[in-house]
């Protein structure tokens, strides 16, 4: 049994102001599975605190909170649901690293959870942390609290998925924890520990209209060889639809956001499950728009009528490149001609189509990157997301680049973009790239929405995307890295 006096607080490191990119997106998340993990403890009887620091700008909050509260345990338990946080940040190590040393001076225990703390266990302990998580954190910080409060050694009494220093400084590991099968098991997040009109209003603000985040499932059984997957491995677990229906409604009514963002790494994995979903959602008086991440080849015109039907409004899919020589070096799976059927059903079905590409992958040429180019212009999607390939530790990308790897090996924020291998080119030229490719998509929506009006000379911006890949192809023989040999 939990010691009911035993107090844990909660934090995680994403802080808004550390990421200009983020900052200028604006479009912040609360903290979701650091909520669901005190929604577990909660149920458990410890009594929980969050502080929610994204943005906060200095850690005066942080430090009024362990004055306050005065908690036994300080955990940083990131989101794993969050992209930033899978990207193992350097300035969300460096607030991790400092949140850490200031719960430590206040005399809490402190422990840290994260891909990074399960890639990199002995970056973390020490001066900061008196243990790490490893892999999925939810029932491993649960018996870890049960220990401490009891002043059990947690680390010594062979809790699965936890790491720290032995006696001799000497880093331990336990054995690795089993993943949770039954995702129906899990409480609702905690969101009453989120102040939730900070988020509302940065949504209203620049986005004028108000988001909120939710998952359906955990992990990806898919085989991408760049795609970092420390937590769930290749595993994958899906909510059941009904639960999902209810959690969606009730967000609805609760505090009224105009669209949801299911942060799965894949939401779309079988046509029952999407079947019941619409079904479950047509019984819900709330209605609410959504967002998912899919691949192309899992999304055939059955399960595209499902997700329209169900309320989803856009889908993100990883094309990743125009290239099928890449994409077979990727271990993608997804052909060309999938993404091509899958992004015009799409349409034909009212939901916009966004495509993820990354440049920079190993043996990509010019005329590689030149077939995405050419393949943005044929899908002409709603959005793009573009970014170098980023090699992540576990990952066989990673053991095929580690070599060529310089000193930096981690982004400091989300708008890096520079290569952490020696690929074909410069960071220079990828982030020419990077602008050239979301301008003239930018310019070619504004040329066919204001053709219709008669308010645009198609020849002269035609002209400036010209003029744009000129200079890209000036740059393509200054940053290429063979070009002195």
């Amino acid at each position: 049994m939990a010691n009911h006096h035993y107090k844990i607080l909660l934090a995680h490191s994403n802080m808004l102001k550390n990421d200009a990119k983020q900052t200028k997106k604006m479009k912040p998340y609360p903290p979701l599975a650091t909520i669901q993990v005190a929604s577990i403890l909660r149920e458990n009887g410890f009594e929980v605190a969050l502080f929610d620091p994204t943005f906060d700008q200095d850690f005066d909050q942080f430090k009024r909170l362990l004055t306050s509260f005065r908690p036994n345990l300080v955990v940083v338990y990131e989101d794993f649901f969050n992209f930033i946080t899978k990207m193992c940040l350097i300035h969300m190590r460096e607030t991790a690293l400092q949140l850490g040393r200031l719960a430590k001076e206040s005399g809490a225990a402190t422990i840290a959870a994260s891909p990074d703390t399960t890639d990199n266990p002995e970056f973390y302990l020490g001066q900061s942390f008196d243990c790490v998580l490893i892999g999925e954190a939810d029932l491993t910080l649960l018996e870890t609290c049960r220990a401490l409060s009891s002043d059990h050694d947690p680390l010594t009494g062979g809790i699965s998925g936890l790491a720290g220093l032995d006696a001799g400084g000497e880093l331990k590991k336990n054995a690795a924890r089993p993943l949770i099968k039954d995702l129906s098991e899990l409480p609702m997040p905690a969101w009453d520990l989120v102040a939730i009109e900070p988020y509302r209003q940065a949504w209203l603000k620049k986005r004028n209209y108000f988001s909120l985040n939710m998952v359906s499932s955990r992990g990806c059984s898919f085989s991408c060889n760049w795609c970092a997957k420390p937590i769930w491995g290749e595993n994958f677990a899906q909510r059941p639809a009904s639960l999902v229906a209810e959690e969606l409604s009730w967000l609805a009514e609760r505090f009224k956001p105009d669209h949801i963002w299911f942060a799965d790494d894949n939401f779309v994995c079988g046509r029952d499950w999407i079947r019941e979903l619409a079904s479950c959602l047509s019984d819900k008086k709330t209605k609410v728009t959504y967002s998912i991440q899919s691949r192309a080849d899992l999304l055939d015109p059955e399960v595209i009528a499902y997700l329209k039907t169900s309320g989803c409004s856009e889908v993100w899919l990883g094309a990743e490149s125009g290239s099928e020589k890449i994409l077979r070096a990727m271990n993608k799976g997804v052909s060309i001609e999938e993404l091509r059927i899958a992004s015009s059903n799409l349409k034909k079905a009212g939901i916009r189509v966004c495509l993820f590409f990354q440049f920079g992958y190993p043996g990509e040429s010019f005329n590689d990157i030149l077939a995405s180019a050419d393949l943005i212009r044929e899908v002409f999607p709603d959005q793009i997301g573009v970014s170098v390939t980023y090699p992540l530790p576990g990952t066989r990308l990673y053991q095929s680049v580690n070599k060529k790897m310089g000193e930096q090996t981690h982004w400091h924020d989300s708008d890096d973009l520079a290569m952490l291998f020696q690929g074909m080119y410069e960071t220079p030229f990828y982030k020419k790239l990077h602008r050239v490719l979301h301008d003239e998509l930018e310019l070619r929506h504004l040329m066919v929405n204001d053709a219709a009006n008669g308010e645009i000379q198609t020849a002269d911006l035609l002209k400036q995307v010209s003029r744009w890949w000129l200079e890209l192809g000036q740059m393509e023989s200054t940053h290429r890295r063979d070009r002195n040999k």
